[in-house]
């Protein structure tokens, strides 16, 4: 498949991923707070972090649509966003937000697995204790984008090298940042740090959802519906912490591809530029199919719009005007529904 057939699905692939994304993030937000369940009143901070986080993660990945391409000695970002237009200082930065935002939401996912464990262990957080879980949250991501931000990068080496390598690939000047110090101290430490949150953050989803498993269990009314709703909310966010894990694991792929054969894949390139923002649309339809009270919402203003609309398609001309005014007749077919 040639480079030029690619960027016309990209041109609108990216589009429509954009705003289903956005999409989902409003519908989940719309329930977050339509939604007046105890439990989820109490959890709403935590629900609304990783909205926020992948939120950005989308808007910044849509403004940059930045693929990876790892070369021998350096490693280059081309961008077909609209961020190339205002200069490649701002797809560097856009690129860095994407990536601290996208870690974000990973830790926000297993934080809510810990404040879930303490609250059905009876350890009650304070106002402190939670302000500074908030801020590990952060932190890493943080870090990781200082790391980038004050690695060397020598644009005119990443450029050359990458026209060398991969000559019929297509790109401006402007659209292409990198880093070219990839045994950097700050690069090292950066990797290292993400290679462990895409390993441990699972591995604490699972053990955090064996213990909070157990003390359901411990229940005498574990049959209960709430308690039937808390298994079904803890089973869909161990799937949320799984998904970026299996999304990475082209792109290490292609790392290894490149590094040893010498040679780019460029479907996979584009085909993980993808990839690192799609559980920004798998997270909100997983937290509305597993969490039953706003799957029970979402069905509700389903079942109600699909009764209006029917409602509405009955209307005639005559009934309309005898309401005396159109306006009216739909107030009252809108209330009957």
């Amino acid at each position: 498949m040639k480079e030029v057939d690619i960027l016309a699905f990209i041109n609108v692939a990216y589009p429509i991923f954009a705003i289903s994304v956005l999409f989902s993030q409003a519908l989940l937000l719309l329930l977050i707070f339509k939604n007046q369940t105890k439990l989820l009143r109490t959890m709403r901070i935590y629900l609304l972090n990783i909205c926020a986080a992948q939120v950005v993660t989308i808007i910044s990945g849509f403004l940059t649509q930045c693929r990876m391409i790892p070369n021998q000695t350096t490693v280059a970002f081309v961008c077909t966003g609209v961020c190339i237009r205002v200069g490649r200082r701002s797809c560097f930065l856009l690129h860095l937000l994407r990536d601290a935002s996208s870690m974000v939401a990973l830790f926000a996912i297993v934080h809510v697995f810990y404040y879930r464990y303490k609250i059905l262990s009876h350890q009650k957080l304070s106002s402190v204790q939670i302000m500074r879980n908030f801020i590990i949250v952060h932190l890493p991501a943080i870090f990781c984008a200082i790391c980038q931000f004050i690695n060397p990068s020598q644009h005119n080496a990443i450029v050359l090298e990458t026209r060398a390598l991969h000559p019929s690939y297509i790109f401006e000047q402007n659209s292409i940042f990198g880093f070219s110090a990839l045994t950097s101290p700050a690069v090292k430490a950066s990797t290292i740090i993400f290679t462990i949150v895409l390993v441990l953050n699972p591995l604490a989803a699972i053990i955090y959802r064996n213990k909070i498993w157990g003390l359901l269990n411990e229940y005498e009314e574990y049959k209960s519906p709430r308690i039937k709703h808390a298994k079904s909310m803890i089973t869909g966010l161990t799937i949320q912490t799984l998904i970026p894990s299996i999304c990475f694991v082209p792109l290490v792929v292609q790392f290894f591809l490149t590094q040893y054969s010498e040679a780019g894949v460029l479907i996979l390139e584009y085909f993980n530029s993808f990839l690192v923002i799609l559980p920004t649309l798998i997270d909100p339809i997983l937290s509305i199919v597993f969490v039953i009270p706003f799957r029970r919402m979402f069905f509700k203003y389903l079942l109600a719009v699909r009764q209006c609309r029917f409602s509405l398609s009955k209307l005639s001309d005559n009934d309309i005007m005898s309401k005396g005014n159109g306006y009216s007749a739909v107030r009252a077919v809108s209330r009957k529904t």
